[in-house]
């Protein structure tokens, strides 16, 4: 038998006991892993599941052991060695784009990180274990597991410096008042569904009775004519109708005993022309016109608002609002309906009147309506290069955009105005420039991954395509590496503490160069000194100090624009809504109507930033235009438009 078949089969039978009951057959799994890393056959991720097998094993073996007993300091320490395979395993997987399996390998290590076992073997002192704790924290509460975030995160600030991270507790706070008004809400969601059970448990019993009825065959029923009438197609059509029957008979039963009380208004969306209206069974988004004082009648007369016609569905296996009539005392009458497509926005204006913040709130799961109720981002006032957007004479449709907009980053002070940076940007691109709308690759707030996988989706159009351009725009925080002064581009789940986490500009060059286009036109707004536009630092020591980023020359066919030089900040131009890199990029494509040579654009950038920054904030933004020595021709005569 060949050594890899052994493998193979020594994998099957470790895989029938995954869960190792003893020490013996913990050791047994371990064995096979070191013979697996020293087998080149077997690929890295094979490498990296066995060893979170293995993890597994001797965690619940230690965990189930007491100190001092046989096998506990032997226990702990193959943790520990297995413990860099789960942070590779992690690696590898979110490379890979297996967001999930990285999940399962990075919670396992930080699980093991942070037993009381395990406390004096150094693990949470690794470097790369913040990074590691980050990367779950951020998942689980972006997908809304308050539980466990509230777990990732408080760890996460017993190893780092909090105050580096101010925006971490503020997660925290918030996952945790998510979470006690979810623990609230469910004591009463418990009070108000007393006595009505869940619809699944009410339907089993006749489901199933009237079922085990419709199958047994009638003597006087040919095998034929039972096959017809008894199969899979017939029984799912026959499971439906008794469904909806008791569906009709749960509602009317149960419905009568539900009470509607405790609504509370939440502040008017002026644009969706709408209330939010917080009821125990769900928000519902009410409509209410602004015209006659409507609206602000209903708010002021809110006390004495009547409401009745309650109508209900089942929803998550539960009774829930499908319809509401609320009357004001003057007599008009407003209806809520569920399947009406509504939207609600919570509005809060800042005391400066620079922006409006649209506060995220809890879609409705429980009445399943259609209304859509979240978070928008707009400026007050609209700058003068978002309207009339020329439209240009050119069809280019053999060039395509890549445009990478980081504006929200969970761990470092967010970015500005980015996200319209990249989102009007895109409309210059299908208005003036003429790229046909398929040909605009949109990646805002771009993790690591997404990073990849833009570069990875532009890869493969260039390798279907011959002799495409490319336009590549990024907006958003650029960093050094501290010891080796490498820039990077900063996706929104790192910051910038592990640059291994982070995209090199080298390697962004590298591949843009790689794809065989006959130009590669690049954009950065962004700045790697490790400042931000609000005058602190992204750097862990740099003490606000800003840092000279090693300059990478672009090869290829490349030319690139940058926000700023050497140790400079690129800063936002807050009154017209856009970083001012971008705001004068985007001025000069509205004025020539696209029709601009790359170094007219370049000088007109460099010009006007210069002078907007040094009046603005006192400092020097002095973009810059690189080419590469490898591009033919003339490269100042080249228009993004043609």
């Amino acid at each position: 038998m060949s050594k890899r078949i052994l493998y193979i089969a020594m994998m099957v039978i470790c895989s029938l006991s995954a869960k190792a009951q003893t020490m013996a057959d913990a050791d047994a799994m371990y064995k096979q892993f070191m013979l697996m890393r020293a087998d080149t056959s077997f690929t890295k991720e094979q490498i990296y599941v066995k060893a979170l097998e293995c993890t597994r094993a001797y965690k619940a073996i230690l965990t189930a052991t007491p100190s001092g007993a046989d096998g506990f300091d032997k226990c702990k320490s193959v943790l520990t060695s297995l413990y860099p395979f789960l942070k590779g395993g992690a690696g590898h997987s979110s490379q890979e784009h297996k967001d999930s399996l990285a999940m399962v390998f990075a919670k396992t290590a930080i699980g093991v990180a942070m037993m009381k076992e395990m406390q004096n073997e150094g693990l949470r002192k690794d470097n790369y274990y913040p990074q590691l704790v980050y990367f779950v924290a951020a998942r689980t509460y972006n997908a809304e597991q308050y539980d466990d975030a509230i777990v990732y995160l408080k760890e996460y600030m017993d190893v780092t410096d909090v105050s580096q991270h101010p925006r971490v507790l503020q997660f925290l706070k918030e996952a945790e008042a998510i979470v006690s008004q979810r623990k609230k809400s469910e004591e009463e969601f418990v009070d108000i569904y007393k006595g009505v059970p869940d619809f699944d448990v009410f339907a089993k019993a006749s489901i199933e009775k009237s079922m085990n009825e419709w199958k047994v065959k009638d003597p006087y029923e040919t095998i034929e004519e039972y096959k017809l009438r008894v199969n899979e197609e017939t029984a799912k059509k026959k499971q439906e109708e008794l469904q909806k029957i008791l569906m009709d008979e749960y509602v009317q039963r149960f419905a009568k005993q539900m009470d509607i009380h405790n609504l509370q208004i939440k502040p008017y969306d002026a644009e969706n022309q709408s209330f939010l209206i917080e009821t125990p069974y769900g928000d519902i988004v009410l409509p209410v016109p602004r015209e006659n004082n409507e609206a602000r009648d209903f708010a002021e007369n809110w006390s004495s608002v009547k409401v009745y016609n309650q109508n209900f569905v089942i929803s998550n296996r539960k009774l829930a609002l499908a319809g509401l009539t609320f009357s004001t005392p003057a007599g008009k009458i407003y209806t809520y309906n569920n399947q009406k497509a509504l939207a609600y926005n919570e509005t809060q204006v800042d005391a400066n009147f620079a922006e409006i913040d649209y506060g995220m709130l809890a879609n409705s799961k429980g009445s399943e309506n259609k209304a859509k109720i979240g978070k928008k981002e707009v400026v007050v006032g609209v700058s003068d290069v978002d309207v009339n957007i020329p439209k240009g004479k050119g069809h280019n449709e053999k060039t395509f955009a890549v445009i990478i907009a980081n504006e929200d980053y969970t761990s470092v002070p967010t970015v500005p105005m980015a996200g319209n940076d990249g989102r009007v940007f895109a409309q210059y691109c299908e208005q003036t420039l003429g790229l046909p709308k398929e040909n605009i690759l949109q990646y805002p707030n771009a993790t690591y991954g997404k990073m990849i996988r833009a570069v990875q989706d532009i890869t493969n159009i260039a390798s279907a395509y011959n002799d495409i351009r490319v336009i590549f725009y990024y907006a958003g925080h650029g960093i050094p590496n501290e010891s080796t002064r490498d820039a990077f581009l900063l996706p929104i789940d790192a910051d910038g503490s592990q640059t291994e986490a982070c995209y090199p500009l080298k390697k962004l060059y590298g591949e843009l160069s790689g794809l065989g286009a006959k130009q590669v036109v690049v954009f950065l707004d962004a700045c790697f000194s490790g400042s931000t536009g609000e005058g602190g630092t992204l750097m862990a020591n740099a003490r606000g100090v800003a840092l000279v980023a090693r300059q990478e020359r672009p090869t290829g066919n490349l030319i690139v624009f940058s926000a700023a030089s050497d140790d400079q900040t690129a800063f936002p131009y807050k009154d017209q809504g856009h970083g001012m890199f971008t705001y004068y990029l985007l001025k000069k494509l509205q004025s020539s109507k696209g029709n601009v040579t790359l170094g007219d654009l370049g000088q007109y950038i460099i010009d006007n930033v210069k002078q907007k920054s040094v009046v603005l904030n006192r400092k020097l933004q002095t973009p810059t235009v690189t080419c590469s020595s490898d591009l033919t021709g003339d490269w100042k005569s080249i228009k993004l438009n043609k």
